[in-house]
């Protein structure tokens, strides 16, 4: 029995930096029954799926970190920015990507790579 691989990208400044690397990547893994997850800040829309679609990004699932703490009643908005608890923010993408068992996430921040110490996944940096 082969295990699954399950790999998580951001959008902002990993995806939108190098599109042409992820499209590559991520149809890749699809095509060979991998599991993609776009793991975000950003709630999914019209917009983001366009920049997804233009980047040809293939991917299986959709973690938005505003969504997640939405809908616990953590987010408050102002104007169109959303703003919760810095702290729940921070471990939100380390949350999803241990409850979901993600093996491999890209992502451009530091501030979440701290967050990933005491979890399976692995944080791959992207230097943007």
């Amino acid at each position: 029995m082969s295990k699954i691989l399950k790999v998580g990208i951001d959008i902002h400044g990993v995806i939108d930096t190098y599109p042409e690397k992820f499209k590559i990547l991520s149809n890749a893994l699809v095509a060979h029954g991998s599991e993609v997850h776009i793991v975000t800040g950003s709630k999914r829309s019209p917009q983001i799926d366009e920049v997804l679609q233009q980047a040809g990004i293939a991917f299986t699932h959709y973690f938005s970190i505003v969504e997640h703490l939405e809908a616990s009643g953590e987010v408050v908005w102002r104007g169109d920015q959303p703003f919760a608890d810095q702290n729940k923010w921070n471990r939100a993408k380390r949350d999803y990507c241990h409850n979901t068992g993600i093996d491999l996430m890209f992502d451009d921040s530091p501030v979440y790579r701290e967050t990933f110490h005491d979890t399976a996944a692995t944080y791959l940096h992207v230097i943007n």
